[in-house]
This record gives structure tokens, C-alpha cells and sequence, in this order.
């Protein structure tokens, strides 16, 4: 009796030591399953959100999109030239009688107080530049070619 005491001793320690570590896989493997199902919720909700917020948004630029197009209509009944000469004659205002062609020949100013840009005075250089923008880009190659 004694070896069969021993026996199931042994038999029933070996069982209650497997049992102990099966116990906490599968704890694990419960919490793990737990935690992806959460990590999914999670994520499938933040995907609502931003598609929500996608929706949102595009709704927004074409509701912007329908005013900027209203203005670009306002702004061309508004500069037509029928209109123009019609708030003209509103205002009382007609062609000019005769027209005067004044001539300026005194240097602009210089310095850090000028207010005229520099590209529309009157100067050398400029009209050196403007000389230079009216010939093609070929003539300065041709100047270079060794022949003649």
C-alpha cells in the first residue's frame, strides 16, 4: 500500500503542478484577448471620428468654395465696363475735355525716402536693361561663337 500511496501522491502532485502554469496561460491569453478586442474598439472608433470630422471638413471647403465662387461673380458684374461707365454717369463724370502730356525731366529721388521703385525711373541702367530684355536669349550665344 504504501508504494500505491506514493504512487497517487506523486500522480496528483504532478497534476496539481501543470494545472498551476495552465491556469495563468490561459489568464493570459484571456487578457490578451481582452486587450486586442479593446485596442480594436479603440481604433474603430478613432477611424468614426476622423471620418466624421473628413465629412465635416469637406462639407466646410465647398461651402467656401460656393462663397469664393459668389465673389469672383460679384467682383466681374461689379468691374464690368457697363457698370463702371453707368456709376460713372451717376457720379457725373464724363471723358476729359482735352488731354496734356506733361513731361518731368528732373531726377527722381534717391536714398532710403525714395518712393518710386527703381525699375520705373528713368535712368541709363534701366534703359541699358530694357535694351538687354528685348533681345533674345540666342543673340548673346552667337556674340561668344568664335566665327564671325
Amino acid at each position: 500500500m504504501a508504494i500505491l500511496n506514493r504512487t497517487v501522491a506523486h500522480a496528483q502532485a504532478e497534476v496539481a503542478g501543470t494545472s498551476l502554469p495552465l491556469k495563468r496561460v490561459l489568464y493570459a491569453v484571456g487578457a490578451l484577448i481582452v486587450v486586442v478586442a479593446v485596442l480594436q474598439l479603440v481604433q474603430t472608433s478613432r477611424a468614426a471620428t476622423a471620418s466624421f470630422k473628413i465629412e465635416q471638413l469637406q462639407k466646410e471647403k465647398l461651402e467656401l468654395e460656393t462663397s469664393v465662387n459668389q465673389f469672383e461673380v460679384q467682383v466681374a458684374g461689379l468691374s464690368s465696363l457697363a457698370r463702371i461707365q453707368q456709376e460713372a454717369k451717376r457720379l457725373g463724370l464724363g471723358p476729359p475735355a482735352s488731354r496734356e502730356v506733361v513731361g518731368v525731366s528732373v531726377p527722381g529721388p534717391s536714398g532710403d525716402s525714395a518712393q518710386i521703385p527703381a525699375r520705373l525711373l528713368q535712368t541709363e541702367a534701366n534703359d541699358a536693361l530694357v535694351g538687354e530684355q528685348n533681345s533674345s536669349w540666342w543673340d548673346g550665344m552667337f556674340n561668344h561663337m568664335p566665327f564671325p
